[in-house]
Order: structure tokens, then sequence, then C-alpha cells
């Protein structure tokens, strides 16, 4: 019988091999964890999230509560991550919070997704960290920000605050206030009818194009302005000042409040909705 000697490197290749085989296994088979709370309210709630490495689901209904809930794959909750939450009348708060340096080995895939149902008239401040957000049907004053992530929200109604560091943004809505920014992405958004310039509008990106469509009936100033492209307008502008290709200034149904609109590098267009 022969037999086989394996030398240093060898034992640690084998090694490593074992350890990437358990491993593997290990992540098909990822733990799934999941935590709910619900909250009853009256009137105008206020909602603030933060979910810090995960994504953002909000719809509406109409019952008196709000009902959280979270579902992670391959995040164990009080062990990965905590969950501090409260509520004081009719303002709740929910945070999940992971520790400043979590070194672990992970081979398989890992989400975390907060899940909220909110009555239609709400308040929200909702923040991550880098995580999509999916809103539907709230109506109030609204505030989205991802540090990475889109932002894809229809049938707002109210005051609209939404940004991200690097992703694109889809924003539908009757809008009193329209307020939209990415670092690098493209901007569709869609004004319906009934929406108002209460404050200034402004939609911008670093890297993108932008495309707004509003009432033909909205009266505003329009400032657009783009550094590498091209500005298009559907809509019966007056223009002032000299016409260039990447900048134009004038009035819409004889001038309003601010609309401005911004773009790195990339196409302008304003059209109706």
């Amino acid at each position: 019988m022969i037999r086989r000697h394996l030398g240093p490197r060898a034992g640690q290749a084998a090694f490593i091999a074992a350890f990437l085989i358990v491993s593997c296994g290990a992540a098909l088979t990822a733990s799934a964890d999941q935590w709910s709370k619900s909250y009853p309210v009256s009137g105008k709630p206020d909602v603030w999230v933060s979910n810090g490495d995960g994504s953002v689901r909000i719809d509406v209904w109409d019952e008196p509560r709000i009902e959280a809930r979270i579902d992670t794959i391959g995040y164990v909750i009080d062990k990965d991550f905590k969950i501090i939450e409260s509520q004081s009348g009719n303002q709740v708060r929910i945070e999940t919070k992971f520790a400043h340096q979590n070194w672990s080995f992970n081979l398989g895939r890992r989400s975390l997704t907060l899940t909220l149902k909110v009555p239609r008239v709400v308040n929200l401040d909702i923040h991550t960290g880098d995580g999509s957000m999916t809103v539907a049907g709230p109506k109030g004053d609204l505030r989205f920000h991802t540090g990475d992530g889109t932002i894809d929200a229809r049938g707002l109604d109210g005051s609209v605050k939404a940004s991200t560091g690097d992703g694109s943004l889809n924003v539908e809505g009757r809008f009193d206030l329209l307020d939209l920014h990415t670092g690098d992405g493209s901007i569709e958004a869609a004004a319906k009818a009934g929406s108002t310039i209460t404050g200034p509008w402004s939609v911008r990106t670093g890297d993108g194009s932008v495309a707004l469509r509003v009432p033909t009936t909205l009266k505003a100033n329009i400032d657009a302005r783009t550094g590498d492209g091209r500005i298009t307008l559907d809509l019966p502008v007056a223009v002032s000042g000299n016409v260039r290709p990447t900048r134009i200034l004038g009035t819409l149904n004889g001038g309003g409040g601010s609309l401005i609109l911004r773009s790195g590098d990339g196409a302008i267009r304003l059209g109706q909705y």
C-alpha cells in the first residue's frame, strides 16, 4: 500500500476547500427571521423609520393602526441587529440598528425588508442606508431617503421630498411641494391634476436624465439647465432671454412658483401629464 503524505500547503488547501463546502451548504439554508408589531393610532400619525441596511415597502389601508413587519434572510434579529421601536401618542418610531463592525463570513444572500401598512393620511419620514423603497398611496408630509437604492413612489398626495445617493427615482402624485434628488440616476416624475407650486419645486440629478410631466394648468417660473444634454419642452413655455440647448428660462401659464430642473449629465424633458 502506498501512502501519500500531504505537505503544509496541500493541507491548508484541503482545509480551505472543506471550509468552503461547509460554508456553501450553510449559505444554501440561510436562516430567516421575522418580527411584527401593531400600533393603534388616530387622526394623522407621524411615522419615522430608519432601516439601516435593507429595503422598505409602504402601503396604505383604512384601519386606524400601523402594522410593521420585518422579514430577514441571513440575518438574525437581536444578534446581527437590534430593533429599537417606540410609540408616543400618534408618533411611531422604528429603527433597525446594526453593530458598527459585523465581521462575519457569509456566502449566501442576505436581505432585510421592512413593510409598513399605514393610514392613508399620514406624515412619513423614512430612511435607509442601503436599499430600495416602494411606496403606494399616502397623503401628507412625505420624506424618503436612501443612501444607495431606487425609490418608486406612486399615488402620493401632499408635500414630497425624496432623495437617493445612487439610484433612480420614479414618483407620481398630486404635489404641493416637490423636491427630488439623486446623485447618480434618472428621474421620472408625474404631477397629477390639482398640483400647485406652494413652495419651490426642485428636480435634480448629478448624472442622468430628468423627465417631468405636469398639468397644462400649472403656473410656474421655469429654470432648466443641464451640463451635457438637451432640453425639450412639450408645453407652451414663454421663454425669456437667450435660448440655449443646455439652459432655458421661462414661464408657464404666466408664471408662478419656482420650478428648477437640473442634470449634471443628461437630457431634460418637461411634458404634459
